[in-house]
């Protein structure tokens, strides 16, 4: 290390301009190189020093990123919609895990939970996407027009109410009737396989797109899954296959049949499929 004798004044003066920029960033230095500080520099006048400010924050790009860079929504207390759904042992347990769950935010928005409808004992069990403006309001899946058409195609099979169970994946409103989100799905989860799992039902029908993808781990759209009898893993109660699998079969959402009713001859050609499967199973 050189000495301070062996500095030449311009390399006093270039070393004392370094010392005074770290001095003014806060940077601490260590005694070896303070040393070499041979003469001190004229005392500059004083200067007032700019008011601090904090640093302003960088916004990320999605709510989920935001959180975890400690921004955005606040941090839900409690337990995970996963460690709910793992303690409930039947459906009524699990009912009242949903109610009390508040790690949803559309449960904010929403004026109910819904759980289910129809018969607990059913053979089938069907699942749709989240509930609309109706549901909302009384509390049970599909019950708006939505729900009217769904009772009508089933009993065009000659199968009632009674011989129905019925679900969402998600249990609260989306604002607008929108699509539930990727996070709210995810966040829902849980919940509607461990109902599945609960339920037993011999057969699963998912209705619409959103149910479908969000069940079979599926990027297929709903326009080519639908009539395609799959196999769906049944989860035990920490999320993991039971190695265990039901028939399931995707169909067009009631909804989608509303605002497109000429795609009413592919949902009859399902329901035929499904009936066909009743009767030789």
């Amino acid at each position: 290390m050189l000495e301070p004798a062996a500095l030449t004044p311009h390399d006093e003066k270039a070393l004392q301009a370094l010392i005074d920029w770290w001095d003014e960033a806060g940077i601490e230095l260590d005694a070896p190189v303070t040393r070499l500080k041979k003469r001190p520099a004229p005392a500059p006048a004083p200067r007032p020093e700019p008011p601090r400010q904090a640093p302003t924050p960088q916004r990320t790009a999605t709510p989920a990123a935001a959180i975890a860079a400690g921004f955005g929504e606040p941090e839900v207390k409690g337990p995970s919609a996963q460690d709910a759904a793992a303690k409930a042992d039947s459906l009524d347990a699990l009912e009242q895990a949903i109610t009390q769950f508040d790690g949803c935010p559309l449960k904010r928005t929403a004026r109910n939970t819904v759980f289910a409808r129809g018969n607990r004992d059913a053979r089938i069990m069907i699942v749709g996407e989240a509930p609309g403006r109706d549901e909302d309001e009384a509390g049970k899946p599909f019950v708006g027009r939505s729900g009217q058409l769904l009772d009508k195609m089933f009993a065009s099979i000659g199968l009632a109410e009674d011989a129905l169970y019925i679900s969402n994946i998600v249990n609260w409103r989306p604002p607008g009737n929108r699509n539930p989100t990727q996070d709210e799905i995810a966040t829902c989860l849980p919940f509607i396989e461990r109902h599945i799992a609960l339920k037993a039902p011999d057969i699963l029908i998912v209705a619409g797109g959103v149910a479908a993808q969000s069940l079979l781990r599926e990027t297929t759209g709903i326009t080519r899954l639908r009539g395609q009898w799959r196999d769906y893993a049944l989860k035990q109660a920490d999320g993991s296959d039971t190695g265990q699998t039901i028939p399931c079969l995707p169909l067009f959402h009631p909804s989608f049949l509303l605002r497109q009713p000429a795609s009413k001859r592919m949902a009859w050609q399902d329901l035929l499929s499904l009936d066909d499967r009743l009767r030789n199973s």
